[in-house]
């Protein structure tokens, strides 16, 4: 999934599906159908493809699944699960470089929250690497073929995860590296996609029923889930631990958690975009 490692991912892929589980299954089902070829007939590739969630989530649904993965510890997690799957293909590679297919080959290519692990210091003013992976996606894609990506809002990084509260630093430094919405709306746009939609999925969360854990950001299975806990410094994370015992101890973390949740159930954690070429 990371192109460019601000997380140990080696590490962190030995517990990652712990903490992250596939949405928008249906989100995608929908673009998927609407294409010039049956579903069971489809080739679709998951760009970033991690553990393989999505893939295997998918893999009863769609005729042939690709996944593209740079980091061996994700990739091998993903293999494993994957290994008597005839109709599944997977490789390692980079997304910072040409996608390794012919032209005209997927009926869909999917990235899930991996757009913030292509944008370096140098690229966060224009996002380049997007781009160019956009121009990639249109290329490899066969006409009518749509291409999806899961990302979130900026107000959705702030307020659509209950603990980013706890370290709004972090949160501001990965903020630069999403693409703003618009931002994506117009590339798309400029290297020929239509039809471009987005989709909020608000009452779902990326870290299923764990998310709500009172004290998961003390334990490092649970801010293994998310890179923005890897961007936060030592101090910072010292005084988000010291404000969770503060808020258990006391017995407040049960509003706390009511007021950080009404902010999410109004905007959601993550923003579907789709385009067709």
């Amino acid at each position: 999934m990371n192109q460019i490692e601000y997380e140990n991912y080696h590490d962190t892929s030995k517990a990652y599906d712990n903490t992250r589980i596939p949405i928008g299954i249906e989100i995608y089902l929908g673009c998927f159908a609407g294409t010039n070829r049956p579903l069971l007939e489809q080739n679709i590739l998951d760009a970033g493809c991690g553990t393989g969630n999505y893939i295997q989530a998918l893999k009863e649904k769609v005729g042939h699944l690709y996944g593209l993965e740079l980091n061996g510890g994700m990739l091998a997690q993903a293999r494993e699960k994957c290994q008597n799957d005839a109709n599944i293909q997977l490789e390692q590679g980079s997304l910072l470089e040409p996608l390794p297919y012919h032209d005209d080959t997927f009926d869909g290519m999917m990235s899930n929250q991996v757009l913030h692990h292509l944008v370096a210091a140098s690229s966060q003013e224009n996002f380049e690497p997007v781009h160019k992976l956009i121009k990639e996606a249109q290329r490899i894609l066969r006409p009518q073929g749509v291409l999806v990506f899961n990302t979130s809002s900026h107000p959705q990084l702030y307020d659509g995860f209950w603990w980013a509260d706890l370290i709004p630093e972090a949160v501001g430094r990965i903020a630069k590296r999403f693409p703003p919405i618009e931002i994506m709306n117009s590339m798309l746009k400029e290297v020929g996609f239509d039809r471009v939609g987005i989709v909020v999925p608000v009452n779902t969360v990326l870290q299923g029923e764990n998310y709500l854990d009172p004290m998961g950001p003390l334990k490092k299975d649970f801010r293994d889930g998310d890179s923005t806990w890897s961007l936060a410094t030592n101090e910072e994370l010292e005084r988000a631990f010291e404000r969770v015992r503060t808020l258990n101890q006391e017995d407040s973390m049960v509003q706390y958690l009511e007021t950080r949740e009404n902010l999410r159930k109004n905007m959601g954690q993550t923003t579907f975009i789709f385009a067709y070429k």
